[in-house]
């Protein structure tokens, strides 16, 4: 038995060492994507990417389980924004976490999410938790709304960075523009780079540099961009890059926080 248990180790050691090296080429692969893939493309991917997620965890969220509250960020930028009532428009509501929170504060809260599971979750929750938010299922690129229909945006769970593309970003800025009332406040959470990166990326990202240069290829693609596991995400590399990215886009900037990843912005 000695020698079969020895045996069944070194084999299950050979499948870990397998597993290891498979897992590392699916990283490398997955990082590929962005040169590769058009960013239309990589928001489909995004689209599949929760309407698998929330098939599978959707119906796990009650009431007992979840926490229907703002995060430590969330809550200083309302109270020190002042921002206690109006209307305000929460895009990737989910399964209503912000929604909810906000609502319970008295603010007039529409959640915008593109998938229907997660928003049946938020619905069913608000009607429970007693508060007037209302639910809306579309795309947050191409927003339903008349203009001049809120006084607040909130983009959390750093929906920012999941545009593809700086010039895609900026052009959704200036369109967003058209729903919010004058002095209205924007509220971004985007994702930041966090040196050294891997040797993973590190052989992504050269060989992203030479993938961007053949034809078809996507010339919105940059360094930071990622797809980990059907998620396209931007991190930015470092402060400069999201100041200009604002500036250029015309915003203006009330507040940004690096180490933290959000900014608060008003669009003329």
């Amino acid at each position: 038995m000695f020698v079969v248990g020895w045996v069944l180790r070194l084999l299950a050691g050979g499948l870990d060492a397998i597993g290891s090296v498979f897992q590392r080429l699916a990283i490398l692969l997955h990082s590929l994507l962005p040169a590769l893939l058009s960013p239309a493309d990589l928001m489909k991917l995004i689209k599949d990417h929760y309407d698998t997620s929330y098939a599978h965890t959707a119906p796990q969220f009650t009431t007992d389980v979840y926490e229907w509250a703002l995060e430590s960020w969330e809550q200083e930028v309302v109270q020190r924004h002042s921002i206690a009532s109006g209307r305000i428009l929460v895009l990737g509501a989910g399964v209503g976490r912000e929604a909810i929170a906000l609502a319970k504060r008295g603010l007039s809260v529409v959640g915008l999410d593109v998938n229907g599971v997660a928003l049946q979750v938020a619905t069913k929750t608000a009607r429970t938790s007693g508060v007037p938010a209302q639910f809306v299922q579309a795309d947050f690129l191409h927003l339903p709304f008349t203009p001049a229909h809120f006084r607040y945006v909130i983009m959390s769970g750093i929906m920012y960075s999941s545009i593809p593309g700086r010039a895609q970003r900026q052009a959704w800025l200036a369109n967003l523009s058209r729903h919010l009332a004058p002095e209205g406040l924007v509220i971004l959470n985007f994702l930041i780079d966090h040196p050294p990166p891997s040797r993973i990326q590190r052989i992504g990202r050269a060989i992203n540099r030479v993938l961007v240069a053949l034809p078809g290829a996507n010339r919105a693609y940059q360094p930071g961009d990622s797809c980990a596991q059907g998620h396209f995400l931007h991190a930015f590399q470092d402060e400069s890059e999201i100041r200009e990215e604002l500036e250029e886009a015309g915003v203006q900037t009330h507040e940004l926080n690096w180490r933290r990843g959000f900014a608060v912005v008003s669009v003329p």
